[in-house]
């Protein structure tokens, strides 16, 4: 009885101990928690609810939406737009990848990034989804990546362009002998470092790759270039077999078949640097003389971007003046047609003509190279001047109509009265009397149409405003380009107006 009395005490002082034991712990882990610093939240949160930069096309909205719920968004179709709105303070912040982020900063001083990712991702090449064609190139892709990425070779792409030395990031295109066929891969020219222009060529991280495994399987190389928004509409209308570095999402990959990892990194926030702790001081600003200088130099000079200028240039009048000339062929004829023609052919042709004059030009484009011509190997080219000639056929339809109901119908009548036949009357009484009217608003169609030209980058032609935003990304300044741009189009439109009213007198 006695030991059983003990051991229960004993019991009772092992477990009093215990107790002890557990509150002198707790109040330990207490007092060191009290004593850490407390976790700080990462800096880029500081930045919801600021007005933010958006990428269209990219996943960069769905992250802005999850992480900054109460900022204000702005959306732009590529870095140059938003690094200038930036500069501007047009926003306070944009979101984007971190090596691309890296490469801004070095270019940009006054461009700087936070260096906590909000997330972190991987990039791979999509292809067409449901495609036995597409899947099987993906295999052939993933089956090279896994080549070089065991000998080093994907390890050395890495050093070249995710480095600084300028003199590595060479794409060397030799070899591509196409005896198994060509590719056709889309890609943004303005997303340095996976793919750029540089010296008027097409360099990147991602080119360097596609074209190694172009050279390795024995395919020749298209490259095609479009804003983020059409990469995705590009590989599924058929045009092009893949599309470079794309972030993988759960979203997308209900749309694309996604390949094997080409690279990794996350998304930062870009900001400027002056708001940052390791932010560099503004440099004094240099003289109006010396900004123009250095502006003039870096757009024009460096790397002969002028050549790329003039390529831009003969793509914008090549467009503008197939386009005035069939336009005008093509509204004459159907005007013509419908002159005498039956009420049921006349009212489909008004209600052709009214689709045309209200639809937005760069649907019309992206309906003519996605969907109609979809399928078929069509240059982005051609697809824009027929864009335009159907824009600018229904315009000349429109000012005959004008034009001619302006004319007195008694001129009409007086000439079938002294024997003409109606189509002789027409050309010689009538059709002078209506040019007098519709000479003006004809010039002024033609200036229209070169302006509207500008958006022929949305089909992967590079025109004289595509060149601008390919320099833009390079040199990461808005004005000088810009300007230029501007300019090089008012002396377009005064020299092709010039030539219409020599032409046609007025």
């Amino acid at each position: 009885m006695k030991s059983k009395t003990r051991a229960r005490f004993l019991t009772w002082i092992v477990l009093a101990l215990l107790f002890l034991s557990s509150l002198i712990l707790m109040a330990a882990r207490a007092e060191a928690e009290a004593d850490a610093p407390a976790e700080t939240e990462a800096a880029w949160e500081a930045y919801n609810g600021k007005r933010l930069g958006v990428l269209t096309g990219t996943l960069m909205e769905g992250i802005a939406k999850t992480y900054f719920p109460d900022s204000e968004y702005f959306y732009f179709n590529s870095y140059p737009d938003c690094n200038a709105a930036l500069l501007a303070g047009k926003i306070d912040a944009y979101l984007g990848d971190e090596p691309g982020m890296k490469t801004i900063h070095a270019e940009q001083p006054k461009i700087d990034y936070i260096r906590e990712r909000i997330t972190n991702q991987e990039y791979s090449f999509a292809f067409r989804k449901n495609d036995p064609e597409s899947a099987a190139l993906c295999e052939e892709l993933n089956a090279f990546l896994k080549k070089i990425r065991e000998d080093g070779t994907l390890q050395e792409i890495d050093d070249i362009w995710m480095g600084i030395d300028e003199e590595k990031k060479v794409v060397d295109m030799s070899g591509l002998t196409g005896e198994n066929g060509t590719i056709k891969v889309i890609t943004t020219s303005t997303d340095m470092p996976w793919s750029y222009i540089k010296e008027g060529k097409n360099v990147g991280y991602d080119i360097d790759l596609v074209v190694r495994f172009c050279r390795d399987r024995g395919y020749a190389l298209v490259l095609g270039d479009v804003d983020f928004s059409g990469r995705i509409p590009s590989i599924q209308s058929g045009k092009y077999d893949f599309t470079t570095d794309m972030n993988v999402t759960p979203e997308r990959e209900e749309e694309v078949l996604f390949s094997d990892p080409t690279s990794t990194g996350g998304v930062v926030l870009a900001v400027l640097a002056e708001n940052l702790p390791q932010g560099e001081a503004s440099a004094e600003s240099a003289s109006p003389i010396e900004k123009l200088k250095e502006g003039f130099e870096k757009t024009f000079l460096r790397e002969s971007r002028w050549k790329m200028f003039l390529r831009g240039i003969g793509t914008t009048l090549l467009i503008t003046i197939l386009s005035v000339l069939l336009g005008t062929a093509l509204g004459f004829s159907v005007y013509m047609a419908c002159r005498s023609g039956n009420p049921v052919a006349n009212r489909i042709t008004e209600v052709a003509i009214r689709l045309l004059q209200r639809m937005p030009m760069v649907v019309l484009l992206m309906i003519l190279y996605y969907v109609i011509f979809g399928r078929v190997d069509i240059n982005g080219s051609i697809v824009a001047v027929i864009g335009f000639t159907l824009i600018f056929g229904a315009a000349v339809y429109g000012m005959l109509k004008t034009g001619v109901g302006a004319v007195d119908r008694g001129q009409m009548e007086a000439a079938l009265a002294l024997g003409y036949e109606d189509r002789k009357a027409f050309y010689r009484i009538v059709l002078p009397q209506a040019i007098r009217h519709i000479r003006p608003a004809f010039f002024g169609e033609i200036t229209s149409l070169i302006k509207a030209t500008a958006i022929v980058g949305y089909i992967a032609v590079q025109d004289l405003t595509r060149t601008g935003d390919l320099v833009r990304a390079r040199t990461y300044d808005a004005f000088f380009p810009l300007i230029a741009v501007a300019v090089m189009y008012f002396v377009l439109a005064a020299v092709l107006n010039a030539i219409a009213k020599r032409i046609l007198g007025g």
